[in-house]
């Protein structure tokens, strides 16, 4: 088996150069073996005292028995060995320590390790995004060429809220995207529909609840699509018409994109869950609603600051390694409501960690219309804030977005006249 280390160390020498092993992010934690540690460490300091690289003479002075070779592998390739090298040291300690916790009849203990792993994988084997944009720009020129043939102006997944989209441009991959709302607000319902949306843009769909059981969702989208009273589906009393109409919405989706409803409460509350159903079921985009109902696996407690903000901060970097977007959701404080703004980023339950990690924050108020809720834009990185009406009819099973704010008052012109005829 090739000492990649002892390579790798050799190639630095050999190229008197510590730029590629510095942008790989190779540190002596990198070196199993202690003689190639103790080189790689001695290196690392004539570099920070002289400012180079030592000479072979040099280093062979301080380390007479270690043996170096000429290399002709490219740094590019020893770097990625050593660090999938890493990767695996990292992987057997933290599945050793998984083992015996299983062994001892600790699944907290057990998932906690597995967990613990994965984020020393993370943080120790980052994954370089860097980009010279004096090299690039024929490819950024090829990009912003294509963005006007995008379907509606949308470089991401639809919303379903026309005005939602065309300030966000669609929920796009790499993205964490946070619904809030007070309790009871309808947060779970514009998830649905957002994960419908997407289902119609043709996409698989992942949406994991933790309120709500399969059948309960099952029920709602089904009159939803089929624009169907959910209260006679529920209770069996529908119309010769409205079965007509379910039994075709049901058939239409048959030769649709797979639409994944989980409510795996024994093995989705973690983050490790999560990351497991989207590796097996592999959907374009994942919903998550009810956050605050997960576990944190390094160990705080359920619904506190920290777990919430390791919980967001896991999903910013699943949603960013696994390229697509992710969608969460959790509650507001509704004392902490502005009595003239409604929802803001001030608002968000328990931790500001959803405003930092989340790349939009979409917020859902109730109206004094009970048929009538506010959807907004509260935060987002790339639009500014915003609002819209979404109006909702469960008898039909139709939710639209109205076109102006139903709540406005008719402004008095200056003549003293209102309105026009």
């Amino acid at each position: 088996m090739a000492d990649f280390e002892r390579l790798l160390v050799s190639r630095v020498i050999q190229d008197k150069d510590l730029t590629d092993v510095a942008d790989a992010g190779i540190t002596p934690s990198f070196f199993g073996d202690p003689d190639n540690r103790s080189v790689f460490q001695a290196i690392l300091r004539h570099k920070g005292t002289y400012g180079e690289v030592p000479s072979l003479g040099t280093i062979k002075a301080d380390f007479p028995t270690y043996k170096f070779v000429r290399v002709e592998d490219s740094m590019q390739v020893l770097t990625d060995r050593l660090r999938e090298q890493h990767t695996m040291d990292l992987l057997e300690q933290g599945l050793a320590e998984s083992v015996d916790a299983h062994e001892e009849g600790n699944a907290d203990k057990a998932m906690a390790a597995l967990a613990k792993t994965l984020a020393d994988i993370a943080a120790a084997v980052p994954n370089t995004r860097d980009t010279d944009l004096t090299t690039t720009g024929t490819e950024r020129l090829a990009r912003y060429l294509a963005l006007k043939d995008l379907p509606d102006g949308l470089r991401g997944i639809p919303s379903g809220f026309a005005t939602i989209d065309r300030a966000t441009q669609g929920f796009q991959k790499g993205q964490l995207i946070t619904f809030v709302g007070p309790p009871k607000a309808g947060k779970s319902t514009l998830l649905l529909l957002a994960a419908m949306a997407a289902h119609l843009f043709g996409v698989r769909v992942l949406f994991i609840n933790f309120e709500m059981s399969n059948e309960e969702q099952e029920e709602r989208y089904d009159a939803i699509r089929a624009g169907i009273s959910h209260a006679r589906l529920r209770n069996g009393t529908l119309k010769k018409q409205d079965w007509d109409r379910l039994e075709k919405a049901i058939r239409e989706i048959e030769n649709m994109p797979s639409f994944f409803l989980s409510s795996d409460t024994m093995n989705a509350t973690t983050l490790t869950g999560v990351q497991s159903k989207i590796e097996t079921l592999r959907p374009d985009i994942v919903i998550v609603d009810g956050i605050y109902m997960m576990q944190d696996e390094l160990g705080e407690p359920q619904g506190s600051p920290q777990a919430l903000t390791n919980l967001t901060r896991g999903f910013k970097r699943m949603a960013k390694n696994q390229d697509k977007p992710i969608i969460i959701s959790t509650q507001v404080l509704e004392w902490k409501m502005n009595k003239k703004k409604g929802i803001t980023s001030d608002s968000i339950g328990y931790s500001s960690s959803f405003a930092q990690d989340s790349d939009a924050i979409l917020g859902v108020e109730k109206t004094e219309d009970a048929n009538i809720n506010k959807l907004k834009v509260v935060l987002a990185r790339n639009c500014p804030p915003l609002e819209t009406f979404v109006q909702w009819d469960w008898e039909t099973g139709r939710f639209e977005e109205l076109n102006e704010d139903p709540f406005a008052m008719e402004e008095e012109n200056t003549d003293g006249w209102q309105g026009s005829f």
